[in-house]
């Protein structure tokens, strides 16, 4: 299927391209927005001396609907792939064109027009795509007007003006050196220069609508100025002329064309002037422009015609011009071309038009007819048998046809389906149709007792011997000495396709299989491998023996020992084959069903040649395919003309091309971004590229700049690694090669260019990929990570084994510390009750008193001893022996006091979590034990509702304690030296606090002490 489609695009290629009556070949292709052409309107374009394309216009994609809003871009074109660039800052200046100057090497010069201020020249470095501004230039004084530059041998020059002077001055680079001036006859006003008219040894320059003009030599300086006396028409009138056309040089002499004369204008180089030449009008039409090659061998035009543009293509001679080929484009169109006669490029809006000449190699004769018989009359010259339109004698070095007139008596014969022509005696040529066998004269006249009655399918001449076929059945053989037409025996059921003979014997391609006859004997033979009815072709080569061809594109030789068929080639498209002849190299060449092909089995290489190349049509046909043994010509007849050729100038050989990576792309990890790399100078300077682990991916594109059209290359390429040698991919123009998440490693990326004709383009070109292995992976990060690993279990080992002896210490130390909390219990435990002990005791002594004052101090004592004990009984029933709760001591104080006292009295609590220290809890509770009784004892025998009020909260970093009651507060002079007192500042002082008592009417006590935090 893949191979039919293959056929069926080969066949119809033919709408892509055309031959000319000249034989010069047009291929076009189209690029636009598709494609990567961003320019909607392109203002210049040029070639550089390397054959890349630059482009200068309005980028499509920026406010193409806003007039003057356009961003200006270049674009480089390699002939697959565009580039951009953008253009160097312009101080916000508004461009309105740009314009490119060819410099001779590594550089070109653009001029930016700008809508309100003067132009600027900068040099763009071609091959590190740098832009830098020709300062020296663009500072000049605004007198300088205008300018126009032209290049001359080595040279940039540039010829500005003022409104009084000429300016002759040199670029160089990013400088400008001034070399001449001259003044106007008077001063102008507006001075727009024309367009140079350069010459070998001097340059015209001229005002467009003034009559100022001069004449510099190839220094650049002013020789002389231009003058009506310089131009003078054949009757001796002198003028001075508006418009001069673009110089063309014949016979070491330059001409041009001037104003709307018809002749040509001879540049005198001894006078320095010009003279018109008489009968010199055969170049140049009215409203033609012409443009030359260097060596003014060819011109193309353009006129304008309508509503296109015509583009003629003309080989000069003289003063005559012969026209090659004519292309239309669209009016307004922009022109560039890298080499004259070679390529052309047409630029309108968003469309670039590339067109490819080439010059045929294959001549193609009897256009439209269908040609079946060919044989060589003498040098250059050949007779053509066609199926239905006779006989014709072409002339293959004047390039010339004629059909002959085959007179019997004088009444024109007609004869048709001749299968072949053969040399008789005296000059005479032997034809045959389907019944009849004639021999004529050197003026193509039946010689009519030499015709005979025959039964002719097919013919072929045998030493002295024709040996005939009946399409029916039946083989005849007709002695031309004897004259004599017999059927040879047996072979009443012998149906022949074609005949062949090696010279000793005669071979058949037949529908029951190969017929084989030698001295009145024959054999037919059939094959395994091989259908007989697939057979189409036959023909003896002296390299290769009897070779048989099928119809679906199979070549075999026969083995004339083994009588076996053996494959020799086989057509990748299928297409059958009605001929095969040898060069003079043993080259095959093969008249197909889908061009020529040519096919060297030494080297296998295969090359089709089609439209493009020449071929008027692709669909050969049989018995047409014939050598001419004396030059090696080669002539294939098909079923609309011939194609005549020379195989050693068909073959393209040392062609100057070389494929090229024209970007590589991929992760900078220095400026930490993705890069297109495209600059000649990265190119070629960079064979590795290192691709960081983070993003292993790169492409590349490819194209050749040479003698070629760019897209009728196909390339192959492959990836290769350490590990294998993988398989070749095909890719074509205008494709990316792009390759992501590879592994680390090492690749080399080769890349092979090939022609529509397989052949080699060039060296295989290279480029070597380091791809970085992941961080983790490498071997360094291993051997770390072995380290870290190592030192990790050592260091935790030794935490283990400080941990193990941290442990024991720690048990030893819990250990005590339960026995140490045993003991403290115990001795809380123990106080306690030593102090319940001493407290009965001292309840006992009050009871057995009858002192009142007596018992009131041992009541006191008792109760100091009860606060501590309350402490101490705090401590052993709490799970922490140092720390007491102020909430939990005082609610128990209270309650305590609650039984002891009679007094009904309210108590009012406001108590935070606080925790204190047993240091500070005792001498807290003593204190409080002190306030509690004081107050039950002393203040309230005159309140009718007593109430202590006891707030204790922390406070930032302090402890604040506040009690009062509603109790009458009676001041006592020997208050201060009472023993409550004493223990409440004694207590103060050992908590550190500060004690604050107010007692105007209720008794009020404010203690602030430390947190000890």
């Amino acid at each position: 299927m893949k191979k039919l489609f293959s056929l069926f695009l080969l066949l119809f290629s033919v709408t892509l391209w055309c031959q000319e009556d000249n034989s010069l070949l047009v291929n076009k292709n189209t690029f636009s927005f598709r494609d990567g052409y961003l320019i909607s309107r392109p203002f210049h374009s040029i070639y550089d001396t390397t054959g890349w394309l630059w482009i200068v216009g309005q980028n499509k994609l920026s406010n193409e609907y806003i007039l003057g809003e356009q961003e200006i871009i270049i674009q480089r074109f390699d002939g697959a792939h565009f580039f951009t660039l953008k253009l160097p800052d312009t101080s916000n200046k508004k461009i309105r064109e740009g314009h490119f100057i060819k410099k001779t090497a590594n550089g070109l010069y653009l001029k930016l027009y700008y809508q309100a201020e003067r132009a600027d020249i900068f040099f763009l470095n071609t091959e590190t795509l740098e832009i830098k501004a020709v300062k020296e230039y663009n500072d000049l004084n605004k007198n300088y007007l205008n300018s126009k530059a032209f290049t001359g041998a080595d040279t940039n020059h540039i010829v500005l003006t003022s409104n009084e002077k000429f300016y002759s001055a040199i670029l160089d680079n990013l400088s400008l050196r001034f070399i001449d001036s001259t003044p106007f006859t008077r001063p102008v006003a507006q001075p727009v220069l024309a367009d140079p008219i350069t010459m070998d040894d001097f340059t015209l320059i001229k005002l467009q609508t003034e009559k100022e003009g001069v004449l510099l030599n190839t220094e650049g300086k002013f020789i002389k100025k231009i003058a009506e006396s310089d131009f003078e028409t054949t009757n001796g009138i002198n003028f001075y002329p508006t418009v001069i056309r673009t110089p063309f040089k014949v016979s070491d002499a330059f001409y041009t064309y001037v104003d709307n004369y018809k002749n040509a204008f001879k540049f005198n180089k001894e006078f320095n002037k010009f003279v018109e030449v008489p009968n010199t009008d055969g170049i140049l039409r009215k409203n033609e422009e012409l443009q030359f090659t260097s060596d003014f061998n060819y011109a193309f035009s353009t006129e304008i015609m309508g509503d296109y543009t015509a583009m003629e293509l003309y080989r000069l001679k003289d003063f005559q011009k012969e026209l090659l080929t004519k292309i239309k484009v669209k009016n307004f169109s922009e022109f560039a071309y890298n080499e004259f006669t070679k390529d052309l490029v047409v630029l309108n809006e968003n469309t670039l038009e590339s067109y490819s000449f080439i010059k045929g190699k294959i001549k193609t004769f009897l256009k439209n007819k269908s040609v079946r018989s060919i044989k060589k009359l003498k040098e250059n010259k050949y007779v053509i048998a066609t199926d239905t339109e006779g006989f014709y004698k072409i002339d293959v070095k004047e390039n010339t046809e004629e059909r002959i007139k085959i007179l019997s008596d004088t009444t024109e014969l007609n004869i048709n389906y001749s299968r072949d022509i053969f040399n008789g005696k005296d000059n005479n040529l032997i034809i045959a149709e389907s019944n009849n066998l004639y021999t004529l004269n050197s003026n193509y006249e039946i010689v009519q007792d030499k015709t005979i009655k025959i039964h002719s399918g097919e013919i072929v001449k045998l030493k002295d011997t024709l040996f005939t076929a009946d399409p029916s059945g039946g083989i005849y053989k007709y002695n031309l000495k004897e004259h004599s037409y017999i059927k040879i025996a047996k072979t009443d059921t012998v149906q022949v396709k074609e005949f062949a003979t090696d010279g000793s014997r005669l071979y058949a391609n037949t529908i029951q299989g190969i017929f084989e006859y030698e001295n009145g004997s024959f054999n037919i033979y059939e094959f395994e491998n091989v259908e007989t009815h697939d057979l189409l072709s036959i023909n003896y080569l002296n390299d290769y023996g009897i070779l048989l061809s099928t119809k679906f594109g199979e070549i075999y030789t026969f083995d004339t020992a083994t009588k076996k068929l053996n494959l020799l080639y086989e057509d990748e498209l299928n297409a059958s084959i009605f001929g095969m002849v040898a060069d003079d190299t043993g080259t095959l060449w093969l008249n197909t069903y889908a061009g020529i092909v040519s096919f060297d089995p030494s080297s296998e290489q295969i090359i089709r040649y089609t439209t493009k190349d020449g071929v008027y049509e692709l669909k050969g046909n049989s018995f047409s395919t014939f050598k001419d043994e004396q030059d090696g010509s080669i002539l294939m007849g098909s079923y609309k003309g011939l194609s005549y050729f020379k195989p050693e100038e068909l073959v393209e050989k040392n062609l100057n091309i070389q494929p090229q990576f024209t970007s590589i792309s991929f992760f900078n990890s220095d400026k930490g971004q993705w890069m297109i790399n495209t600059s000649p100078d990265f190119l070629k300077k960079t064979s590795e590229i290192v691709l960081p682990s983070e993003y292993r991916r790169f492409s590349a594109t490819i194209s050749v700049l040479g003698q070629t059209n760019p897209q009728d290359i196909k390339y192959r390429f492959r990836l290769l690694n350490y590990e294998s040698d993988k398989q070749w991919f095909t890719t074509f123009p205008g494709k990316e090669l792009l390759y992501a998440n590879l592994a680390a490693g090492t690749y080399v990326l080769q890349v092979e260019a090939y022609n529509i004709s397989k052949q080699k383009l060039g060296e295989r070109i290279a480029l070597k990929i380091i791809s970085e292995e992941v961080f983790y992976r490498t071997w360094w990060f291993a051997l770390l990570l072995f380290l870290s690993a190592s030192f990790t279990i050592l260091y935790l080992f030794y935490q283990y084994k400080i941990k193990q002896e941290l442990f024991a210490k720690n048990e030893i130390a819990l250990n005590d510390a339960k026995t140490k909390n045993t003991m403290m219990l115990e001795i809380h435990h123990r106080i306690k009750n030593n102090l319940q002990i001493v407290s009965g005791l001292l309840g006992l002594q009050m009871a057995k008193s009858t002192n009142k004052e007596l018992k009131a101090k041992l009541q006191d004592s008792q109760s100091r001893i009860e606060s501590i004990a309350g402490i101490h009984n705090l401590l052993y029933n709490s799970n922490n022996q140092d720390l007491i709760s102020v909430r939990e001591n005082i609610e128990k104080s209270v309650a305590y006091y609650k039984k002891l006292f009679p007094i009904n009295a309210r108590y009012r609590l406001d108590i935070d979590g606080s925790i204190l220290s047993i240091k500070q809890a005792t001498p807290f509770a003593l204190l409080l034990n002190e306030l509690i009784n004081n107050s039950n004892k002393h203040a309230f025998q005159e309140t009718e509702h007593p109430e202590i009020f006891i707030k204790f909260e922390k406070r930032d970093n302090k402890y604040v304690f506040v009690y009062f009651d509603n109790g009458s507060f009676k001041k006592q002079e020997s208050q201060k030296e009472s023993m409550g007192m004493k223990i409440i500042e004694m207590m103060n002082k050992q908590l550190k606090g500060d004690l604050k008592i107010e007692n105007a009417t209720n008794f009020k006590l404010t203690l602030l002490f430390p947190t000890n935090e």
